[in-house]
């Protein structure tokens, strides 16, 4: 068991906590257990008083049960039924109305040990990902092949010939890096509401086929979908 210290006062059995009986969000119990064997406990989930249910935290109870914890840190409120099921779905929901900035996303990343990936919910795919997407977004020139040349050149220079041969270097330094990694990014944009949903989806098929990552989904329906076009195309 590991729960920071501060929390130490709101500690409650396990046995004594009852999960939902109805959640309707299906959260990703391996990646909170990773974040709890590197962080531990840093935040209390919430319980009804009295009947001692989660109202906000089953899946952070799910990972301490299997951890083989045998407590957790709980705030204990008293909601009416109403409150009660507002309150769990708006904590659910409104983590995912945010959106990353992903320049600082991916400072951050250069600061922190790529072991400890899985500890904050990422994998290496998804780290390339965005920085992928940082070096896409800051080369903000149209990229175009040149015929004579067959190389990358950027279009965007407002008439500048100086500002147009530094394009031309960033966008071909950028293609050089990329060539050189061990992975490539597929990038897709959904709007908010949709993008909850997509990683929502993608992270249960996970947990159903027993994959390692979203990556291995994406590859394992692309791969089923061109066997079934090719077994009713012959």
């Amino acid at each position: 068991m590991n729960v920071a210290e501060g929390l130490q006062g709101l500690l409650r059995p396990l046995n004594t906590l009852k999960p939902a009986k109805a959640n309707p969000r299906r959260g990703d119990v391996e990646a909170i257990m990773k974040s709890y064997e590197r962080f531990g406990q840093r935040k209390p989930i919430v319980v009804q008083k009295g009947t001692m249910e989660i109202v906000a935290g089953n899946h952070q109870y799910e990972a301490a049960k299997r951890l083989g914890w045998t407590s957790m840190a709980v705030v204990i409120v008293d909601d009416d039924a109403e409150t009660r099921t507002a309150y769990s779905i708006a904590d659910n929901r409104i983590g995912q109305l945010g959106e990353w900035n992903v320049e600082e996303l991916v400072a951050a990343f250069e600061t922190i040990d790529s072991a400890d990936f899985s500890a904050i919910g990422f994998q290496e795919i998804d780290v390339e990902d965005y920085r992928a997407l940082l070096e896409e977004q800051t080369t903000t020139a149209d990229a175009v092949i040149d015929p004579d040349t067959g190389k990358a050149r950027l279009t965007k220079n407002d008439g500048n010939p100086d500002l147009a041969v530094e394009q031309d270097k960033t966008y071909q330094e950028f293609l050089e890096r990329y060539s050189q990694k061990a992975t490539r990014a597929v990038i897709l944009y959904y709007q908010n509401d949709l993008y909850g949903k997509i990683v929502e989806g993608l992270t249960q098929l996970q947990n159903h086929i027993g994959l390692d990552d979203h990556a291995e989904v994406v590859e394992k329906l692309v791969n089923d979908a061109l066997k079934n076009l090719n077994s009713t195309s012959t």
